[in-house]
Order: structure tokens, then C-alpha cells, then sequence
């Protein structure tokens, strides 16, 4: 893709790193490209905030190494679009070759459906094409899309193509085209490529099922796509073993031609799910050469830092986080990064272009990086050029909002905590969502207080009980947020830098799964809301989402609870008579706001939570969440959306503190540090960092 980014905007490097979280002592590995050549300087910061904005905590960050060679940058591509290759096919001299197609993205430009020695198979808006050697032989045709065709192609001394419509629909009949011609066609066997001609070349957009190539009465290969679902093999059932291997991640688990509505789960009914869906834009590896292999320090913190390199004018930071030697644990207190949110928004673009976000104008280089190039992969907020839901996200390609200076969503939003640790001088260690995914309740074992980043919203199963865990073992947790632990999401096995999300029928969302698939092709696991599937997050943290808004934020206004002998200990020294706390805050001008929770019993919240203070005055932009009403209605005054300050004890002397809010953390900094929400939010830290058990009350 060309280069070419908006008047007045800069950026010719951009990289990214893997693994994103790494121990003292590891070796941690660097990627970058440059579209303009050249030496680069590099340094490793601390990085304590990313907000640059004027009223924001600002640019802060704290150089800990310098990196002395130069690095040598130059430009290493980015080729979206999701094939399959499978090596090693013999040649092959009269046959046949057939498979089912389903086209959900027609263009004049022709597609490749099949690529096998000189052989290409394609398809575009005037029908489809095979073409080997000099020869040709076409079907025009008035193909449509989101249909059924099946394709065989016989070849040896002459060549017939034979292409079937089938008829799924009641108004629509079944059609046939066929073609042949005198030219022999001969296949020398070698590489076959499927739904591509190469990485970004000619890539198809659109489903395809059970390929297969016959040699007169023999079999050479027959590719079953509904084997091993979870992998990124296609497995070949002819006994020849000639299975092939997927690239960026095409979505399986998807309706096949033999679905017929009576199963909902691929795992029950394998043969109706035998399709693979390719998309021109899919991009899960960008597969970038290593420009720097760091060895991290042994003795370098726990923490939040970034490889901070600049060229010109040109500038790049890869965050990454480090944590404790194994074994090593520095602190009490843990900091939970919700690295799963931040893949499920990477590079998420819906904010220039309206949408539930609103719109925005380009604030920096790297949202204006992103809007020119594409090429750097989807968030899963977004659709593919075909109009499916984007279900994949990846940390193994660049992803721009995972940066400073990029506005306060997500990572910069979550950087006004790690601002308010630094300035409060609490000392903690991190631990990302992938490790406690892939480590369950062990990672977490010995921290007696955990605290979430501002939007903790997707949460895989095992992430889910290994928080669980600790919590019912005594442990202290501060809900940091809004809109936390309600997409359940799975990881790619052997790859978590891959994540996958199915958004089944109900919540707040940009698209919706097709019909029967709402099923993880990694795990096999239904999808969905938390809440939908019975473990709703007002059992874990008390509170769950209730609305969303982006037109400001507002207070809170203090419930009978605050004045609990129980919660004593967080409104110490907090003003009780005004009755109004947090109208504040660099997230809309309050700490109640964009995302917010409420204490629902009904949903499972503890009815021994005390709910110390419930927003107010919200503005007419936050509406009820989706799932939260079962007809259109014109709700005015809405009882249902408010945010919950809640606090509750758990079995086992632990306890829990939530916020209900994605604004809150915004305020912390009002007035340098000097105001109501970071004072019970210090009261809060102390107490929970305090050996002493919580007394779980008599009810």
C-alpha cells in the first residue's frame, strides 16, 4: 500500500515486538519497517503515562537503557490475505478437480481460487476463468454472491468445466454452465495454493469446501475442512497424507454447504460445518525479520516500557511489559494489563468514520498512519472488505493505538493509573491477560491486591477462573473500570498472540456472528456474553455494564451506604455532606462516564455489597446496554443507567472495591492528585495492601 499520510503528518517507522510480555532476564525481539530507509537511534523507557493531551497527565516516561549501534531500518511488508498452501502433490496427467465455492466479495479484478503448477482457477464479476499455459477456458456468468457453487474441472487431453449452482433459497432454482475445450491440460505437480495466488496476491474473498483432485479412478487428495478446526492444518482424508497449512488465519467453524439449521455447534454435526472463509484483508502475522533482540536486565522492574526509536522526524514506540524473574515476586500489589482488550481494539479505525464511537478528526502521526494503511489489520470492532465481522486479532503485526500519544482508549486510558501508581509511589509488578490465560490462578499466587486496567471487557475462560480462584483464596481486587469481563473470548492453541472473539445473539456490538457460528473454532466454546452464558460479571466484581455514552461524564452522588461502619476505612477523610463526588476528569469532564456499571441483585451482584455512591445526571448520549431491554423504547429518565462505586467481602478474608466506571481513572490527576476520587481510591490501595483479613459480615 502506498505511503503516502495526511498534510502535516509524519511517520515512516513503525514496529512492533514479540512476546509482549517477557521476564527480567528474557530475551524480548524487535520488529520494525521503514518507508524511507535508513539509521534509527533506540532507547528503552519506563513509560508511567502515554496521555499528551494538554489537559491530560501528559507525556511521561523515564529512559532506563540506550540502545548504542544504530539500528538498520529499511521496508518490510505487510501482505494481508488469508490461503492455504499444501507442497509436495504429484503431477498429475488426466484427472479431475472440484470443490465448492461460495463468493462474498466479487470484483472485476479476477480472484484466485486455485493456484496448482500452471494451472489458476479464478473467479471475478464476468464468471469464472481457468488458465494454464496459453490456453483458456471461461465461464461467463451472472455469478451472485453468498451462494452455493460447486466447480469440476476435468482435464487431460481436453478440458471441461462444469459449474453448479445449488438452490438454498425457496424462490430460487438450481443452474448449471458448463464449457469445454480441445487443449490438453496436464498438471506438473509441486505447490498448490488455495483462495490466493501468494501472500496479497489475487486473494478470494469467500468460503470454500471439500477440494479435491482425482487422478481417472484414483484418489490424490481429498482435503476435509471440518478436521481439526482448531488448527491451522487442512487435513487431507485420502490416506496420502497431503495436508496443508493456513495462513492468517482464515475463520473456520463456519457454515458449510451441507448446513441446514439443525445444528448450532460445529462439534455436534462436523459435516456441516466443512467450509473455511477466506478474506483479502485477513493479517495475523505480519511475519517481520528481527531488527533488535533485547536481552532484558535481570535487575530491570517489573513494569510498563517501551522501545522508543526515532528517525527524522520520525517517530516510533513499541510498548511491551516486563515481568518478575520466575519466582521473584517484588510486591504486593499486582497490576492486571487487559492486553485481551487491547488486541480486541487494535488499530480499531471506527472512530474516524462515525459509528458508535462518534466521529474524530486525525490527532497524531499514528492515527493518521492508521487511517492510510489498511494493510496493518483490523480491530474486531470493524468488518472485512466482504462485510463479515472481523473475529481474529493479533499482536504479531503493528498496532498503533498500543502507543503514546494516541488518545485515551484502552492502553492510554488504563497509562492514568500507572501515572497515579508512580506519583503515589506504590510499588507492583505486572502480569498481561495472555499470562494469566496461559497460567491461570498460578501467576497470580502470593499477590495479596490485583488492580485492573479501566476496561477490562474481554476475558477467556481460563483468564475468568484463574481470577476467580485467587479471589475465593482471600485476594483484594480493584475493578479499576467499566464494561469489564463481558466478552468471552479464546486464544489460539500453541499461538496466543492470536485471540478470537464470536459475538453471538445478544450485547452491545459492532456485528454480529452469522447464524450457527457462534462457536470458538480454537476451544469449541459457545460465545458470547458472560452474562448470556450464566456467569454474568456482578458475580465476579459485584457490578456489570448497564450503558454507554461518549458525550461526557458526570458525579457520582453518595448512597446511604457511604455512611456503612464497613467502608469506614475508604471515605476516611473524604467530605460526606456534599454529597457529590468526582465531577472532574480529563474523560469527559467527570469520573462517572463513556462506560459505566451498576449493582443489579437480580444479576448476580452479592446482596452484601455496599454501594457506597451511584452516578447521576448523565448525559442524553448514555443509553441502556443492549441486552438490557427486550423491545425499542423510549426510555426517559432511565432508572437502569447509572454507574455503582460498590465494595463487598469474599470468603477467605479478601475483598473487592469496583468503580463501575471507564472515566474514573481520569480523575485521579484533577487538581495534582489533590481531590475525592484519588483519596478513597488511596484509602482503598492502603487497606487492601494491609495484611489484616477482611470479616466477611453476618447476614
Amino acid at each position: 500500500m502506498k505511503h503516502e499520510l495526511p498534510k502535516g503528518f509524519c511517520k515512516d517507522i513503525v514496529g512492533y515486538c514479540d512476546p509482549l510480555s517477557v521476564r527480567a532476564g528474557e530475551k524480548i525481539n524487535f520488529k520494525f519497517s521503514a518507508y524511507v530507509p535508513g539509521e534509527a537511534r533506540a532507547s528503552v523507557v519506563r513509560l508511567i503515562s502515554g496521555d499528551d493531551r494538554p489537559h491530560g497527565t501528559g507525556l511521561l516516561e523515564e529512559e532506563v537503557a540506550s540502545i548504542p549501534e544504530p539500528l538498520q531500518l529499511s521496508e518490510q511488508p505487510l501482505l494481508p490475505g488469508s490461503f492455504a498452501t499444501v507442497c509436495d502433490l504429484p503431477s498429475v496427467a488426466q484427472g479431475t478437480i472440484s470443490f465448492w465455492f461460495y463468493p462474498t466479495l466479487l470484483r472485476s479484478n479476477r480472484q484466485t481460487m486455485l493456484s496448482f503448477g500452471d494451472l489458476v482457477i479464478g473467479v471475478d464479476t464476468h464468471g469464472i476463468h481457468a488458465v494454464w499455459q496459453h490456453a483458456e477456458i471461461a465461464l461467463e456468468m451472472n455469478l451472485q454472491q453468498r451462494r452455493w457453487y460447486h466447480l469440476s474441472l476435468n482435464f487431460g487431453d481436453e478440458v471441461d468445466l462444469l459449474v453448479k449452482r445449488i438452490s438454498t433459497k425457496v424462490a430460487e432454482q438450481p443452474a448449471e454452465w458448463s464449457a469445454h475445450r480441445a487443449v490438453a491440460l496436464r498438471l506438473a505437480g509441486g505447490k498448490l495454493l488455495l483462495a490466493a495466488s501468494g501472500p496479497n496476491n489475487a486473494c478470494f474473498n469467500g468460503r470454500m469446501e471439500a477440494l479435491s483432485i482425482m487422478a481417472e479412478n484414483e484418489k490424490i487428495a481429498c482435503w476435509d475442512f471440518s478436521k481439526s478446526i482448531e488448527t491451522q492444518v487442512i487435513v487431507d482424508v485420502s490416506g496420502n497424507d497431503h495436508h496443508g497449512q493456513l495462513h492468517q488465519t482464515p475463520t473456520r467453524a463456519v457454515c458449510g454447504v451441507k448446513w441446514d439449521g439443525s445444528e448450532q455447534n460445529f462439534q455436534s454435526a462436523p459435516e456441516q460445518y466443512g467450509a473455511i472463509h477466506f478474506h483479502e484483508d485477513d493479517l495475523t502475522d505480519a511475519g517481520w525479520a528481527d531488527t533488535l533482540v533485547w536481552q532484558v536486565p535481570d535487575d530491570l522492574p517489573s513494569g510498563q516500557y517501551a522501545l522508543k526509536v526515532r528517525m527524522g522526524e520520525s517517530e516510533d514506540y513499541v510498548v511491551f511489559f516486563v515481568r518478575p524473574k520466575q519466582g521473584a515476586r517484588t510486591s504486593d500489589l499486582l497490576y492486571l494489563v487487559p492486553t485481551a482488550s487491547y488486541l480486541a481494539y487494535a488499530n480499531q479505525r471506527v472512530i474516524f468514520a462515525g459509528g458508535i464511537f462518534g466521529a474524530s478528526k486525525l490527532h497524531h502521526d499514528n492515527d493518521a498512519f492508521l487511517y492510510v494503511h489498511e494493510d496493518v489489520g483490523y480491530s474486531m470492532y470493524e468488518y472485512h472488505g466482504d462485510h463479515s465481522g472481523v473475529h481474529f486479532s493479533s499482536r504479531l503485526r503493528p498496532v498503533l493505538n498500543l502507543k503514546p500519544k494516541t488518545g485515551t482508549w484502552a492502553f492510554n486510558a488504563d497509562t492514568h493509573l500507572t501515572a497515579w501508581l508512580e506519583e503515589k509511589d506504590y510499588a507492583f509488578d505486572v502480569l498481561t491477560d495472555e499470562d494469566l490465560h496461559l497460567e491461570g490462578a498460578a501467576a497470580l499466587a502470593g499477590y495479596r491486591t490485583i488492580i485492573t486496567g479501566t476496561h477490562p471487557e474481554y476475558y477467556s475462560t481460563e483468564m475468568r477462573q484463574g481470577l476467580s480462584t485467587w479471589l475465593s483464596n482471600g485476594g483484594r481486587l480493584m475493578y479499576m473500570g467499566g464494561n469489564g469481563f463481558y466478552w468471552r473470548v479464546a486464544f489460539q492453541p500453541g499461538n496466543p498472540a492470536i485471540m478470537e472473539v464470536r459475538r453471538a445473539e445478544d450485547g452491545t456490538r459492532a456485528w454480529i456472528s452469522q447464524p450457527g457460528e457462534y462457536y470458538h473454532q480454537f476451544t469449541g466454546e459457545y460465545g458470547g456474553l458472560w452474562r448470556r452464558l450464566g456467569k454474568p460479571p456482578n458475580e465476579l466484581v459485584g457490578i456489570g455494564f448497564a450503558a454507554q455514552g461518549f458525550d461526557g461524564g458526570t458525579h457520582y452522588r453518595l448512597q446511604s451506604g457511604a455512611l456503612n461502619p464497613r467502608v469506614d476505612f475508604i471515605v476516611e477523610g473524604v467530605d460526606r455532606t456534599s454529597h457529590s463526588w468526582g465531577n472532574f476528569g480529563n474523560q469527559g469532564g467527570g469520573a462517572a462516564g463513556e462506560e459505566i456499571d451498576r449493582w443489579d441483585v437480580n444479576l448476580g451482584s452479592p446482596a452484601h455489597a455496599v454501594v457506597i455512591a451511584t452516578s447521576e445526571d448523565h448525559r442524553p448520549g448514555m443509553l441502556r446496554t443492549k441486552e438490557e431491554f427486550h423491545m425499542m423504547e423510549n426510555y426517559v429518565d432511565d432508572p437502569t443507567v447509572h454507574a455503582d462505586m460498590v465494595f463487598f467481602e469474599v470468603p477467605g478474608g479478601g475483598a473487592v472495591f469496583s468503580t463501575g466506571s471507564i472515566s474514573y481513572a481520569g480523575s485521579l490527576a484533577h487538581n495534582e492528585y489533590n481531590n475525592e476520587v484519588e483519596t478513597l481510591t488511596s484509602n482503598v490501595l492502603r487497606r487492601f495492601l494491609d495484611a489484616r483479613p477482611f470479616e466477611y459480615p453476618v447476614l
